[in-house]
């Protein structure tokens, strides 16, 4: 399990950082005709998986011992445990679904289909990952902003 400092920083760059990073890139190469655009972005996508990965396994790490020790704090028992909602009226459940769509989902899905694009001939896979990058990088803006507010809500 990582610890909470590097799993924040971890998350930023999976989240923010690559996404934004390959979105840059396939445009601006697109734009300026630069050099080993399906590869660099294939290679930035391919890198975010497997940071997702170590994210998403971490987080289950995580969750699992805090819900644990709640449900053992507040019932001294294994209990069901009502979440809270998140600003934008959906669970906390459903918010670590998204999360977990966006960290994991998406930037898998886009490492698959370009894989197979390249091995198998699939067709418009630059136009596909581009199109991934750029849902993963605008689910991670949202979900940041839920987070955030979800966040400044339980400070006041």
């Amino acid at each position: 399990m990582l610890s909470n400092k590097l799993f924040d920083i971890f998350k930023w760059i999976a989240m923010f950082v690559l996404p934004g990073l390959a979105t840059l890139y396939y445009a601006v190469s697109g734009i300026w005709g630069l050099p080993y655009q399906v590869e660099i972005v294939g290679s930035i996508v391919a890198v975010n998986v497997w940071l997702s990965a170590l994210l998403a396994v971490s987080n289950a790490q995580w969750q699992a011992i805090k819900i644990n020790s709640l449900t053992y704090a507040a019932t001294g028992e294994d209990a069901m445990i009502e979440f809270p909602q998140t600003p934008f009226g959906i669970t906390a459940s459903s918010y670590n679904v998204l999360k977990w769509i966006t960290l994991a989902f998406l930037p898998a899905s886009g490492a698959l289909y370009f894989t197979l694009s390249i091995l198998w001939g699939f067709p418009f896979g630059e136009q596909v990952i581009g199109t991934i990058v750029a849902l993963t990088a605008f689910m991670g803006l949202l979900l940041g902003i839920s987070k955030t507010r979800y966040n400044r809500e339980l400070q006041q």
